[in-house]
């Protein structure tokens, strides 16, 4: 049986009521309705920004604000547990557009793309969101008068500009190299779970892999619960030991902040100390079911983690319940904001259930922070930019939203019954040249 989502009442500004009931999935649009890449498809990435004009593109939304937005950097790409010898050594910056500060009195949201390299479509966005804030407009003016918005549109920049065969190929991975001997550890101590060691990625069209030989982390398993943990401050023989055992050494538990981005992240959160955090993310490719073969551009979640506790200190983390509560009203009031007849933004699906603390969802909700998971279809070497445009939409709509919601207390208006409702994620495509 299909599940079907409640009345809620929306924020003022967006001035409607929406009641969204099975309807909305059923009577696919098209056949197959993708778009889907093709045998041997050139993918295409020209319109996507580089490193260099991502931070052009920042550094003139600064100027023409109007005094509203202030870009920072928060820090390097390369800025590792054994630092760096030269400026040149630092690596990549890391930016943070800041709307407000961390005034107590006002609701603050944290939002972050492109963890992983290949998932470019939310760093676009995330500029989209940028440009609109720094404009003129009531809407505007009324949203930054209630809510901090602070956004880091990038943070994997060495993914996103890696290349491969002389070419642009951005990756999921970070570009560090495992070196324990550095930071006090046997020479011998395994890597993270999570380290690439030989810079490998998905091939275009899942057509094996690519071997670009820079090995690096999977950043977004790289955070901890405990935001305070460096492993050269820890006892180095208990990390060895822990490192050195298949037992430990594995998703089930928090990342020991080896990658100077989860670092950095982690620096602007402890600074910031949102209500909510929003990581946008891209995944693979699924239908809603079998009866709606609309293919589904956007999961949400608002739960990651389990209750924790740490290996190292015995300390207790869970995700209060107001949090959640919060959670699941900030998820539902995106879903349903994409409710649009039958149309392709409707296909709304919920997250597979995981339970992932060394995600930076994951540690920042166990740190009684209400959390936003935004997966959209499509990796840059499965969709290129097809489509980018509606991707983009799936990510800029809700957003905007949930800054209203939070700006006039609507937000606590919904129902997290809506959330609940949201379909669960089924019917993936692996492949999607032969839809299967």
């Amino acid at each position: 049986m299909k599940k079907k989502f409640s009345k809620v009442i929306l924020p003022t500004a967006l001035a409607l009521t929406v009641s969204v009931s099975s309807a909305a999935y059923a009577n696919p649009q098209s056949t197959p309705n993708g778009p889907y890449i093709e045998d041997n498809q050139n993918i295409s990435l020209s319109s996507y920004m580089s490193n260099a004009e991502l931070a052009t593109k920042l550094q003139k939304l600064e100027a023409s604000s109007n005094g509203k937005m202030k870009l920072e950097v928060a820090g390097y790409s390369n800025l590792a547990p054994d630092g760096y010898q030269t400026e040149a050594d630092k690596g990549e910056p890391i930016y943070v557009a800041k709307f407000g500060d961390n005034d107590p009195n006002k609701k603050r949201i944290l939002i972050t793309a492109q963890i992983h390299g290949n998932e470019q479509i939310g760093a676009e966005a995330a500029i989209d969101i940028i440009q609109k804030l720094s404009s003129n407009g009531k809407e505007v003016e009324e949203i930054l008068e209630n809510v901090s918005i602070w956004i880091m549109p990038r943070i994997n920049p060495e993914g996103a500009d890696n290349q491969y065969e002389g070419k642009w190929y951005p990756t999921r991975y970070t570009h560090q190299t495992w070196l324990p001997e550095n930071i006090g550890l046997p020479a011998d101590t395994v890597a993270p779970w999570y380290y690439n060691s030989d810079g490998s990625e998905r091939a275009q069209n899942n057509e094996g892999r690519v071997v670009y030989g820079i090995p690096g982390y999977d950043q977004n398993r790289d955070y901890n619960p405990n935001l305070d943990f460096r492993v050269e401050n820890q006892d180095l023989s208990e990390v060895a030991s822990f490192l050195n055992s298949q037992s430990t050494n594995n998703s089930k538990y928090g990342g020991f902040y080896v990658t100077a981005e989860a670092r950095t992240v982690t620096s602007v959160f402890k600074e910031f100390q949102p209500d909510v955090y929003v990581d946008v993310h891209h995944r693979g490719f699924n239908t809603v079911s079998d009866e709606d073969n609309r293919s589904v551009p956007v999961q949400f979640a608002a739960v990651v983690a389990d209750p924790y506790k740490d290996p190292f200190t015995g300390e207790q983390y869970e995700v209060d319940e107001d949090v959640l509560t919060l959670a699941k009203q900030v998820n539902a009031l995106s879903a349903l904001t994409l409710q649009k007849g039958q149309s392709h933004f409707g296909a709304v699906q919920k997250y597979p259930d995981v339970n992932l603390p060394g995600t930076a969802l994951g540690a920042f909700a166990l740190n009684d922070t209400s959390i936003m998971l935004i997966e959209i279809k499509g990796q840059s070497q499965t969709l290129g930019q097809k489509q980018a445009g509606m991707l983009k939409e799936t990510v800029t709509q809700p957003l905007f939203a949930v800054f209203q919601g939070l700006a006039d207390g609507s937000i606590y208006e919904v129902d997290t019954q809506v959330y609940d409702d949201i379909p669960e994620a089924s019917n993936s495509i692996s492949d999607p040249t032969s839809r299967n």
